[in-house]
């Protein structure tokens, strides 16, 4: 059985980033009581990238053109979510977080003690973390 490559996880890093954009917050019941987009201030990947220089194109003399980009090389891709009291129905318990893919399925599930919003002014910073591993 072949195993992938670096550049593989690499992809699949991007991917994720790319491409898993919603993510809803649940009660011990496993009801939605949130659903917010990673285009949300509210949501961001957090976890750190590195910049490696790639061809990206040739000029006019057909001599290669280099960029620097950056690429998702971190093992632990980490989703940032602050919230406030504001955002919810007062008072509203949350005690997960789900990354939802394009056809809403659950792609990943962050479970954490729960925690109940009572007042406009309570805040929460969920750290939803998704472990993709490098090879050795």
């Amino acid at each position: 059985m072949a195993e992938v490559t670096q550049d593989a996880y690499v992809a699949l890093r991007t991917y994720i980033t790319s491409n898993w954009k919603t993510v809803s917050l649940k009660d011990d019941t496993n009801r939605e009581i949130k659903r917010l987009t990673y285009d949300s201030s509210k949501v961001k990947w957090t976890h750190t990238k590195t910049t490696e220089q790639v061809q990206t194109g040739v000029n006019d003399f057909d001599e290669p053109i280099y960029d620097y980009v950056e690429v998702e090389s971190n093992q632990t891709l980490e989703l940032t979510i602050t919230l406030t009291g504001a955002d919810f129905s007062l008072p509203s318990t949350i005690s997960k977080s789900v990354i939802l893919d394009s056809n809403n399925k659950e792609i990943s599930v962050e479970s954490f003690q729960p925690f109940t919003f009572e007042n406009a002014g309570d805040q929460l910073t969920i750290k939803h973390k998704i472990q993709v591993p490098a090879i050795a």
